[in-house]
């Protein structure tokens, strides 16, 4: 009976270590971002097509509606503003900031334009996020305040869509530290 040579059995695992694996897992394409894009379809449907959001706009723009937007505005400098828009496809964004600067023509902007200042800062700061806490509110069937909290917390990122994001801005981080040196 012989037993087994530990160096032979090395040596045959290290050849089958070279020898062809598995091609890797086709990575299919990540569906969370057109899911998010169909459902945004919906919001721009509701504040456009069926100007759903039309009377809470115009009850926060001539009754005084109470908006924690608008407050943010008015008590903002006139100068800084960064805006999440929720609505990630620029074609949707479009189409609602275009209704909204029809809204904002309709109203007496004699007035708003002496109390508000610059329109479109306003359109972006006030009615662009009132606008979409409402379809959210309404397309969602959820009330105002959770519809605000989800606007707050922006649209839902899958995890591979984080990985492919850090991987962009390492990638781009990586190509700027590898020019630095030949600039000196």
């Amino acid at each position: 009976m012989a037993f087994p040579n530990t160096e032979e059995e090395g040596a045959g695992e290290s050849s089958s270590d070279t020898s062809p694996q598995k091609p890797p897992r086709k990575l299919l394409p990540d569906r969370t971002r057109a899911a998010r894009d169909r459902e945004n379809k919906k919001l721009v449907e509701f504040i456009v097509k069926t100007k759903g959001a039309e009377e809470h706009l115009l009850g926060i723009l001539k009754s005084g509606k109470q908006s924690r937007w608008l407050k943010k505005f008015l008590n903002s400098s006139r100068y800084m503003t960064c805006v999440e828009t929720y609505l990630e496809d620029e074609e949707q964004l479009d189409l609602v900031v275009g209704y909204l600067k029809e809204v904002y023509r309709e109203m007496d902007t004699k007035n708003l334009h002496q109390i508000l200042g610059d329109g479109i800062r306003f359109i972006s700061d006030v009615l662009l996020p009132e606008a979409i806490i409402c379809a959210i509110a309404a397309v969602d069937d959820i009330d105002y305040e959770k519809a605000e909290e989800k606007y707050i917390k922006g649209p839902p990122v899958s995890k591979r869509e984080r990985e492919l994001f850090d991987e962009q801005v390492l990638g781009s981080k990586k190509l700027k530290m590898e020019a630095e040196p030949a600039e000196s």
